[in-house]
């Protein structure tokens, strides 16, 4: 799905006062990450490293892996495009709702497609060659710990599980998959970068997974897929993670306040999330009307849920900001809901 997912700001003739559509860090891209992007420029005139091994590298120290394990990719999406080769013709079971390219990938190659109800994960039987699990789920924050992940692996071991991990830095509910790759042939971990740092115009993420499985995805990936200046932004993060790295009880305490809010207005009723978004049901079918309205009349953007496998036109999700940005959508939220 090209079209149709968040941060779509580009369809409306506006500028907007703030950008609930898109789940990454509230703040913008960091100040000395921006200032190190522009001193690099330069480098653009050169061919990046085809595989951006350097980068793997400052991967696997910290996260104390090998960096024959760890596969860069442009953003997690190629990483899912990727995987999806390795199983053409087969089967997967994919968890709904959820991010709409796992499917496509895996249409693309030809792969035989069966959903299972993401919130009912730990009761549902696979026999699938793959499965699908974004962890916490986009779009509603459904969190699986990595004990019940463990499990699933452990008495599904024909079944490939990929664990999309892109919002695992975004809820303290629950940790990553990471430790789990040591001892389970059939698991394959999706990082992004992009959402925690604020760099989704770089596209930047990883594949962890056995040594096996990397030289299999080296036969599908094509080289110098990774720019420059996002393989120069990875290095200066690993660099220096601790010192960049967002805030996040902070942003945390405010999506809890925001869910309150406008669990209380008329017409919305809240699906409770442990990350920096959620899914909000109306009342009413009428998601592309506010979504519509909040963009011409207040300048505000959110998703519409509307696409997403097993939702309507009753769902918006909506990525918390900061407190002051809050109080717009609340106070516009309200004027809808008594028009």
């Amino acid at each position: 799905m090209i079209y149709g997912h968040g941060d779509d700001g580009y369809r409306y003739a506006t500028e907007f006062k703030a950008n609930f559509s898109s789940n990454v860090w509230y703040e913008g891209t960091n100040d000395k990450l921006l200032s190190y992007l522009k001193q690099q420029l330069s480098n653009i005139a050169n061919y990046p490293t085809p595989n951006a091994d350097e980068l793997a590298q400052k991967i696997a120290e910290h996260h104390q892996l090998d960096p024959n394990s760890i596969l860069i990719t442009n953003g997690a999406t190629e990483a899912f495009y990727l995987i999806a080769t390795l199983f053409f013709e087969k089967t997967v079971a994919i968890g709904i709702p959820t991010f709409s390219e796992y499917e496509d990938a895996c249409i693309r190659n030809k792969m035989n497609v069966t959903h299972y109800k993401r919130s009912e994960l730990m009761g549902t039987s696979f026999d699938q060659d793959l499965v699908f699990l974004c962890n916490p789920n986009n779009p509603d924050g459904f969190c699986t710990s990595v004990s019940q992940i463990k499990e699933l692996l452990t008495i599904n071991p024909k079944s490939t599980f990929v664990i999309d991990e892109a919002y695992i830095d975004f809820t303290f509910e629950i940790e990553s998959s990471i430790s789990l790759l040591e001892e389970f042939d059939n698991l394959i971990v999706v990082k992004s970068l992009t959402k925690l740092f604020t760099i989704p115009g770089l596209r930047l993420g990883y594949i962890l997974c056995s040594k096996e499985v990397k030289k299999r995805l080296l036969q599908s990936k094509m080289p110098w897929s990774v720019n420059t200046l996002a393989i120069e932004a990875g290095k200066y993060i690993y660099d220096n993670y601790t010192m960049i790295y967002p805030e996040m009880e902070k942003l945390l305490e405010y999506c809890k306040a925001l869910q309150k809010r406008i669990n209380c207005l008329d017409g919305f009723t809240v699906i409770p999330s442990e990350t920096n978004y959620f899914l909000v049901k109306l009342h009413t079918s009428d998601s592309a009307k506010l979504k519509d309205y909040l963009a011409y009349t207040h300048q505000l953007l959110i998703r519409d849920a509307s696409n997403f496998k097993s939702l309507d036109e009753h769902y918006i999700r909506i990525a918390s900001q900061c407190p002051q940005k809050n109080e717009l959508l609340v106070n516009a939220l309200q004027e809808w809901s008594i028009q």
